[in-house]
């Protein structure tokens, strides 16, 4: 390693580390309470894949870098020094492990291990290796936030494809969806694919609301990278958009990473207080089903279970308004146990979904949700983020669970939209990540 990347790596560990960080560095007693909550080691029982060893990493390397103890004795205090070697096994921590925080939730001294884990990507982004989808698609968003001209006469064209269909499934010959509509009391942020904009289109038709949808998709793939930089790039689109607008509220669709980022954390990136709500497209929904404003024409009588995702879930305290969906349209609903903050990661968070050559290490650590979705003997398995949904379409491939996996908003749809009569065995619309594949 040359002394130039070595001083830019060790330039940003310096930059993170603040108090917070220095205790769960210097607290960690390996006493193995994360190992046991951990579905990845659980899975394969690999001791380099325990959440603790993950982030010793960082650990060991601050000892050596940092304290003088670990300078002079460094085998004594299990310092290490900056290596390619080091740097290889921090790669493989790092984008390996899904974020879900379960092992903070069992730590008995309340350490973050995913922000250790933060910090080793931010040294891995600023020396540039990083997974190179994620990378990709991180550099494509920020484009289309500087080029936005050059999109959105196409956007819109496709956009208006989609009223046709809009309009057989609530029954509304004026059913619109709106986009740049000034004085909106609700921007809608979805994803890449027509398949998280057609189905609360429904539902924001037949509630009546005031909304429009944003140009710009609510996946941040930067925040998967530990690039604070360009995550806050990312989000600032929606950010500059939702004032230029006038909303009142920013509704985040069924994404768990989208929604923690811009509910949790963009406002401290910005440092700004945004002048606007962000809200979760699960609290509309609760309230419109509260309120009468959406009804339930047809029950789904099929058993259904609900999956967390850790993000939208554990990391951004979304729990009771999805299930209050899920149970208001099924009639037999089955949740899984553990759930809510102590609910098992599905596997295909933190940016794995996205990264191609570890479909195979996500099936395999995902055995543990596999087990979880089995015993509840649900049909159906819904869940509010994509990334959940891909991994658990290849969880019940895999494990062969005989599941329907299902956006929590599609089964919704189905309930309650007059023209939807769709049936599950029909093919799903192209999703974002197979919309990115493609283009």
């Amino acid at each position: 390693m040359d002394e130039t990347t070595k001083q830019k790596l060790l330039d940003v560990m310096k930059s993170k580390l603040n108090r917070q960080l220095l205790y769960y560095l210097d607290v960690c007693a390996k006493c193995g309470a994360c190992k046991d909550a951990c579905h990845i080691y659980r899975a394969t029982g690999k001791a380099e894949l325990v959440p603790s060893h993950r982030a010793d990493l960082l650990r060991r390397l601050y000892r050596r870098h940092f304290t003088s103890a670990g300078r002079v004795f460094p085998s004594l205090y299990e310092a290490t020094d900056l290596s390619d070697q080091l740097l290889d096994e921090m790669y493989q921590a790092a984008f390996t492990c899904t974020g879900c925080r379960r092992c903070m939730v069992y730590c008995p001294f309340g350490i973050d291990l995913t922000w250790v884990i933060g910090v080793e990507k931010a040294m891995l982004s600023a020396v540039g290796k990083v997974p190179e989808e994620l990378n990709m698609l991180a550099d494509a968003a920020i484009e289309k936030g500087n080029s936005i001209d050059l999109y959105r006469e196409i956007m819109q064209d496709q956009i208006r494809s989609l009223e046709p269909e809009l309009r057989e499934l609530t029954g509304m010959p004026d059913a619109t969806i709106p986009m740049g509509k000034k004085g909106a009391r609700v921007l809608y942020v979805a994803l890449a694919g027509t398949g998280s904009i057609l189905p609360p289109a429904v539902i924001f038709n037949l509630a009546g609301e005031d909304w429009t949808l944003s140009e710009f998709e609510a996946a941040n793939y930067g925040y998967f990278l530990g690039d604070t930089a360009r995550a806050a790039r990312i989000a600032e689109r929606i950010v500059n958009e939702a004032k230029e607008l006038g909303v009142e509220e920013v509704v985040l669709t069924e994404c768990g990473h989208a929604y923690r980022v811009m509910k949790h954390l963009d406002e401290v990136w910005s440092k700004q207080k945004f002048p606007f709500k962000v809200l979760s497209v699960f609290e509309p929904w609760a309230r419109y089903l509260k309120e009468g404003r959406v009804k339930v024409l047809r029950p789904i009588a099929e058993p259904a279970t609900y999956h967390d995702p850790c993000q939208l879930g554990r990391n951004g305290g979304i729990y009771e308004e999805p299930r209050e969906v899920v149970k208001a349209i099924c009639t037999d609903f089955r949740d899984m146990t553990p759930n809510r903050e102590k609910n098992w990661c599905c596997g295909g968070g933190g940016g794995l979904v996205a990264q191609t050559d570890l479909e195979e290490f996500r099936a395999d650590t995902g055995l543990v949700k596999a087990e979880q979705v089995r015993a509840t003997g649900a049909r159906i398995a819904a869940t509010p983020c994509e990334n959940c949904r891909l991994q658990l379409a290849l969880l019940n491939e895999r494990y062969h669970l005989g599941v329907e996996v299902v956006a929590v908003t599609d089964l919704l749809v189905r309930a309650v939209a007059p023209g939807a009569l769709r049936k599950p065995e029909q093919e799903p619309r192209e999703t974002a990540r197979e919309q990115e594949a493609s283009a």
